[in-house]
Parts: structure tokens; sequence; C-alpha cells
């Protein structure tokens, strides 16, 4: 007899494959916000090891000397723009970690989702070796008893 939920079975196993790749979708998109993260807080410290650097070399230009105000007001402008440059890298800093938790968060839904498939079409499996069991005990009994029919039985008189 076959198996009347096959068509069921395999729904769950495309539901199951399509939850695997959301997964390993997921799984990359998360390494990738990561090794994002990473960099720009890479990028990130080395801008603070050279910022104090780069703002004494603009000090430097003016500092002892006699100079107009726009020389002045242009120094202050490159501090400025540094101090906005550190302003920007730590809010991507901030983005890049929310980013990272975004996916973080995707991954676990993906990985759940694919946990539920895979039970579901598990419990399909489990039923239908139940069924394919039992279809074989009723063939073996069927046979059995058409080879009892054929058999002749001794009689003792």
């Amino acid at each position: 007899m076959p198996y009347a939920l096959e068509p069921l079975l395999k729904i769950r196993a495309t539901r199951q494959d399509r939850a695997a790749g959301e997964l390993a979708a997921a799984k990359r998109k998360t390494a990738e916000a990561a090794k994002s993260l990473e960099q720009r807080r890479s990028e990130l410290a080395e801008f603070e090891r050279t910022k104090e650097e780069r703002r004494d070399r603009i000090y430097e230009t003016i500092i002892g000397r006699a100079v107009k105000r726009e020389s002045i007001d242009l120094a202050n402008e490159g501090v400025a723009k540094i101090d906005e440059e550190g302003a920007m890298r730590t809010d991507g800093d901030k983005r890049a970690e929310k980013e990272l938790a975004d996916r973080k968060t995707e991954e676990e839904s993906a990985r759940a989702n694919f946990v539920v498939s895979t039970k579901n079409k598990m419990k399909l499996d489990e039923h239908k070796s139940r069924h394919l069991e039992e279809c074989s005990k009723e063939t073996e009994m069927r046979a059995e008893g058409e080879l009892e029919d054929f058999t002749v039985r001794k009689i003792e008189i």
C-alpha cells in the first residue's frame, strides 16, 4: 500500500531545505556583519591612536608664529574636522553593532524555523516508517494465512 502522506512529506522536505538555505544565508550575513564591525572598530582604534598626533601637527603650524586670523580659523576648522571624523567613526561603529545584533536576531529566527521544519519532517518520517512496518506485518500475516490454507493437515485416525 503506498504511503498516503507522501506529498506532504515532499512538502516538508522542501520546507526543510528552504529553511536550511535561509539559515546558511543568515549565518553568512552575521559573519559579514561581524567582520564589518571588527573592521570599523580597528579603524576607530587607529583613528583614536592618531587623533592627537594629527591635532598637534595642525597646531604646530601656527603656534609660536605670527599668523593671520584666517590661519587660526583654518587650524580650528581642521581640528573640528578631526573631531567630526571621530564622531562619524563612532556612529559607524554603533551602526555596525546594531547591524550585527539585527543579523544575530535573524539568524536565531532562521535557526528556530529550521528546527521546527526538521522536527515536522522527522515526525512524518517516523510516521511513514511505522506505516511501512504495519503494511509489512499485514502483508506477512496475509501471506502466512494463504500458506496455511494451502498446507495439508494430517488427520490421525
